[in-house]
């Protein structure tokens, strides 16, 4: 070795000991849990620290993170708790990490002989096994690990271009990435339903390929995966979660299929969406997925705020606006934190009330806030408590009338009801997470409780008056149908996780559901000059309650670092029961009290292939099922026999799917793809013979198969580009004569096709770091019913796209966007509301021209 050489080597040594003394004092970190080499780049990134580790070693193994002040030592040996690996550290301040004792490195990995010969320091070089973690030159601590800042090109910068970290997902009870879970999960993060401009669930759910909705407005929504529905629903098939926490009622005497919770978009995480049924770790009412809504959790390192504001206009309609702000307010460092948050979104409608002479009824509120305290006692304890509240008010449905054979009947945007057609809900929500590590294992516990209350009038005079006046004279001018629903919940679910690297991982878990629900209804009744007349026809009152027990496990067996397998199962046992009691004309004599319950285990069965860190593969198995229940005990009055049986059963649903997910190794481009086969038998319908609503199951079942594919591009660090798209064949296998439906006819409100292509590309201006964008949706044809119903009248609802633009600046600490939503102003039709009653439309929001604000200091 020549004397320059030597010279140059002592010189570079010297410096990374300078780097590393400097960075060697305790400091602040909060780097949450995930991929533990990602976890490790963060660490080296924030610390100028140099981590030296073999990727094979590491892949599948995740940290729980680290928060709190420590040495870049100690934060390291943090971030390896729990796990098998070893932590060395050398005289010159570099660290390796390695399984144990493994002293020697690997032979593509050059080395230099440590002081007093300690062994092997490895050295970074092209073909390494090792990874070398080092902080990068230039590089802002936020920054993605791939991303780094050019002063040429300053729109790579992570605050203003693409930041293209992994995305990561709890979709399992456990932290992992998203191109590491084996089954079908679309992400979407708070900055994109911010960038969406998004207030409400109509906002974003055009944007996941394969949900599917129906909507009167705010409040009251069906949502459907993967095409699994009848229409109507007798309960939902899709689960919703706040955080780790079941909402709603998980039976039909509430109407829990239409009121899905339309949660404000503000201070969240991210949306998990999880298509195919989730049985195992997530229970009853999930067979077409999951949608799961994660809240930003307090944060002990800091105090912050968030802001952000809104005005915009709707063609035809009125002025919207919204307001939200979030405080993060650290109590004691590292120990405990506390982040408020609140709401409100106005939505100033555009249908018109023919019948009132009223304009913009379909306007609505949505306002709430967050209460969310997060304490670490030790390092093994985490209690996290939170207090939740939202209020829906609407002044009626965003419904048109329209004929059977798709003609607007008074206008395009234009309604006829007698009555006003009200609508408030009120939710609330407190829960406790607390988890203690244990090392080998973490125990967590979640226990909440929720109260769910709805109130809303629908105006049924289209169908009740001319049956009335055929009955008892020209007596009614319009009829009114009152609702109150409520359910009051309380769940417990304590799981024991083993740590995660091991050959076997398991999770096993309890769970207990107790619910008191009311559905109570009313008739609203007027003579023809509009006074008010005596309810003499129909008061129904019908409390139930439902009770659940289940306990699950989950155990994955790591057969080779790129080759695992899962099983589980769930054994769940449900108790019901539910009584009617009521008066009028319209009342059916019975037996007001009624019974069931019921013992249903549902599997799952995965197998996984992780070619490399940017490559998985996953076959998987798996099935869900709804909760059967007591039956509505009423008497056919042709025959004075029961409608139906005095239960129903529970309806169960098979899934094979089958995906493939690979990014490149600097992430900027993605393929995302999947086919499944379902299998939907013992079908549960709300059916109506003679006049007398029952609940039933179809023998026959149905099917469904489809594909979904999400394409991601990153060409150039400034653009980012999206394509999501959902292939649906869903359809009856045997002809169902309560449904009026023929074998292979689809089912309801289930698009063939459906598609959203996004781009934003930010403009290399400084300072104002201008960006622009587009999404362009398309929704295909759909049916509303069966074609041989009559209760339900059969509706075809065209297809129709969409286009969103959007331009954003940055001004200082503020962003702002300027965005047109439905550019074209078409009038989507979305789905028929309460066929029953008349067909009766939702309509696509027509062109709305906005502009928000949002910063945070």
């Amino acid at each position: 070795m020549t004397l320059r050489r030597v010279a140059l080597r002592a010189v570079i040594t010297a410096a990374a000991w300078l780097c590393n003394l400097a960075s060697a004092q305790p400091q602040m970190f909060h780097i949450p849990p995930g991929d533990l080499a990602a976890a490790l780049e963060s660490l080296a990134k924030q610390t100028g620290l140099q981590l030296a580790f073999e990727p094979d070693q590491l892949k599948g193994i995740h940290t729980h993170g680290v928060n709190g002040t420590l040495s870049p030592e100690q934060a390291a040996a943090e971030l390896i708790k729990g796990t098998s690996l070893t932590l060395k550290t050398y005289p010159n301040g570099e660290i390796l990490i390695s399984a144990p004792h493994e002293t020697s490195v690997p032979t593509k990995a050059s080395s230099t002989p440590g002081p007093e010969g300690a062994g092997n320091v490895p050295q970074s070089d092209s073909g390494s096994l090792l990874r070398m973690a080092q902080a990068s030159q230039g590089v802002p601590m936020e920054a993605a690990s791939v991303e780094k800042k050019d002063d040429q090109n300053p729109q790579r910068d992570s605050s203003h271009g693409a930041q293209l970290e992994e995305v990561v997902v709890t979709a399992r009870k456990r932290t992992e990435t998203l191109i590491e879970t084996p089954q079908s999960v679309s992400v979407l993060s708070g900055d994109t339903l911010t960038k969406l401009g998004a207030t409400q669930f109509r906002d974003y759910a055009d944007s996941v390929p394969g949900l599917d909705y129906t909507t009167a407005g705010a409040g009251y929504t069906q949502i459907t995966l993967r095409g699994v529905n009848t229409g109507f629903g007798v309960s939902p098939t899709v689960g919703i979660y706040v955080d780790d926490v079941p909402y709603g009622s998980s039976t039909p005497f509430a109407q829990s299929a239409q009121f899905a919770l339309d949660l404000g978009p503000f201070d969240l995480e991210r949306i998990e969406v999880l298509r195919g049924p989730q049985g195992t770790l997530y229970g009853a009412s999930t067979m077409g997925g999951l949608i799961k809504y994660v809240t930003k959790q307090p944060d002990s390192a800091g105090f912050g705020v968030d802001l952000q504001t809104g005005i915009s206009h709707t063609v035809d309609g009125s002025v919207n606006y919204n307001v939200a702000g979030a405080v993060n307010v650290p109590i004691v460092a590292d120990k405990a934190a506390l982040r408020l948050s609140g709401y409100e979104s106005h939505d100033g409608g555009y249908v018109y009330n023919v019948a009132l002479h009223q304009s913009n009824v379909n306007r609505s509120d949505v306002y709430g806030g967050r209460l969310d305290l997060s304490v670490t006692p030790t390092e093994a304890l985490t209690i996290r408590l939170t207090g939740f509240l939202q209020n829906i008010s609407r002044d009626g449905e965003g419904t048109v009338d329209y004929t059977l054979a798709g003609m607007p009947i008074y206008g395009g945007l234009d309604q006829y009801r007698k009555f006003a057609e009200p609508f408030d809900q009120q939710f609330r929500l407190v829960s406790a997470k607390v988890a203690y590590d244990f090392g080998p294992a973490t125990l967590t516990s979640i226990s909440s409780y929720q109260t769910l209350q709805d109130n809303n009038i629908w105006d049924v005079s289209a169908v009740y008056v001319p049956l009335l006046n055929g009955i008892f004279g020209p007596t009614y001018g319009a009829v009114g149908d009152a609702n109150e629903n409520s359910t009051d919940k309380f769940t417990q679910e304590v799981r024991l996780s083993s740590a995660p690297g091991r050959l076997l991982e398991w999770l096993v878990g309890g769970f207990y559901n107790h619910e008191v629900s009311h559905n109570n209804e009313l008739f609203l009744l007027r003579d023809p000059a509009g006074n008010p007349l005596p309810n003499d026809l129909l008061t129904y009152l019908n409390p139930s309650t439902y009770k659940e027990y289940a306990a699950y496990a989950d155990l994955t067996w790591h057969v080779s670092r790129k080759f695992d397998v899962t099983g589980g199962l769930r054994y769940a046992h449900d108790s019901q029961d539910s009584a009617q009691v009521g008066s009028g004309a319209f009342v059916e004599a019975g037996n007001p009290h009624s019974s069931s319950s019921e013992t249903v285990v549902t599997y799952l069965g995965n197998a996984r292939y992780r070619f490399n860190d940017q490559e998985t593969a996953y076959i998987r198995y798996a099935t869900g099922y709804r909760p059967g229940g007591p039956n509505y005990p009423d008497v056919d009055p042709t025959t004075g026999k029961l409608i139906a049986q005095p239960s129903f059963d529970a309806d169960h649903l098979q899934s094979y799917e089958v995906g493939f997910k690979v990014e490149t190794s600097d992430r900027r481009y993605g393929v995302d793809i999947d086919v499944y086969d379902i299998n939907w038998s013992n079908i549960q319908l709300d059916v109506i013979r003679n006049g007398i609503a029952a609940i039933t199951n179809a023998a026959g079942g149905a099917g469904v198969q489809g594909a979904e594919l999400t394409l991601t591009a990153h060409p150039v660090p400034a653009l980012t580009a999206t394509g999501a798209f959902a292939y649906q064949h869903a359809y009856l296998k045997k002809s169902d004569a309560d449904l009026g439906a023929t074998a292979g006819e689809r089912l309801p409100n289930t698009p063939p096709f459906t598609g959203v292509i996004a781009a934003d590309y930010a403009l290399p201006v400084e300072s104002w770091w201008p960006t622009v964008g587009f999404s362009l949706r398309y929704i295909d044809d759909r049916t509303a019913s069966f074609n041989g119903n009559a209760s339900y009248p059969q509706y075809h609802l065209p297809a129709y796209t969409t286009v969103d633009l959007r331009t954003g600046v940055t001004l200082g600490a503020v962003n702002l966007q300027l965005y047109v939503h439905n550019l074209c102003d078409q009038r989507g039709q979305i789905g028929d509301i309460l066929p029953q009653f008349g067909t009766r439309i939702a309509i696509e929001q027509p062109r709305t021209i906005g502009i928000s604000a949002t910063t945070h200091f």
